[in-house]
């Protein structure tokens, strides 16, 4: 199996971005090592066709403060050439998050490829050369 090499951009706020597919749609996608779930902001689910599963529950987010969200599931994401068939991302509200991005001139994000992701498909990050491995 050959390994499958994804560029990533450093935003003026130093954070790590890469270009997906979700359902088909065009997404810019956050690597967070530190977030354990991968998330996708709440008021987008019907842009990506995001399916929900189960009941609404509280999450921790990047604040001191829970968040509701709910389980979106069997979601097709697909970056560069890498393709997962079913994943699933945490639906909440990334307002917050992506009020303070345009307060530092950097471009809103439409989700956080967290550390479910990152582990299950073996990534490796390449700070240096900004690439993602899977």
């Amino acid at each position: 199996m050959f390994k499958k090499i994804i560029k990533l951009k450093l935003t003026k706020t130093r954070h790590l971005t890469c270009h997906a597919r979700i359902n088909g749609i065009k997404a810019i996608l956050l690597i967070d090592t530190g977030a354990s779930n991968s998330c996708i902001a709440l008021d987008q689910k019907e842009t990506y066709d995001i399916k929900e599963k189960g009941d609404p529950f509280e999450a921790a987010g990047a604040g001191k403060d829970k968040v509701k969200a709910v389980l979106g599931h069997r979601c097709e994401l697909i970056l560069g050439r890498h393709k997962v068939k079913k994943h699933s991302f945490v639906l909440l509200d990334m307002q917050h998050i992506n009020a303070t991005l345009v307060r530092e001139n950097t471009a809103p994000i439409n989700g956080i490829l967290g550390a479910d992701f990152l582990k299950k498909n073996r990534a490796l990050i390449d700070y240096k050369n900004k690439t993602l491995t899977l």
